[in-house]
């Protein structure tokens, strides 16, 4: 059954930035896109890159190592035939929370 779990609190992730946590042994990229928040694997498939390390370009963040843009509401990649897993996100307070199975 899918719970939310608590990764982070709204202060640790300002607007525009990103922030990896690990959550039951899976690292997941957090994304804060000016109070919208987002969750996606954290690894590129393609190169093993971290995209909270990434740069963000709207909606989108771009894989650090290679030139792969996942999208954050769903992550796939429009650049290359490659996907990361999306996850739910909710604001519950100051704590940001993530749906896992």
């Amino acid at each position: 059954m899918a719970e939310w779990i608590e990764v982070a609190q709204l202060a640790e992730i300002p607007p525009s930035t990103a922030r990896r946590v690990v959550v039951r042994g899976l690292a997941l990229a957090l994304f804060n896109l000016d109070g919208q928040f987002f969750a996606l694997e954290d690894t590129c498939p393609r190169d093993e890159g971290s995209l909270s390390q990434g740069d963000l370009f709207g909606d989108l963040v771009q894989c650090p190592v290679e030139a792969c843009k996942y999208e954050l509401s769903t992550g796939n990649c429009i650049t290359f035939d490659a996907r990361v897993q999306a996850f739910e996100v909710k604001v519950d307070g100051a704590a940001v929370k993530v749906k896992l199975d």
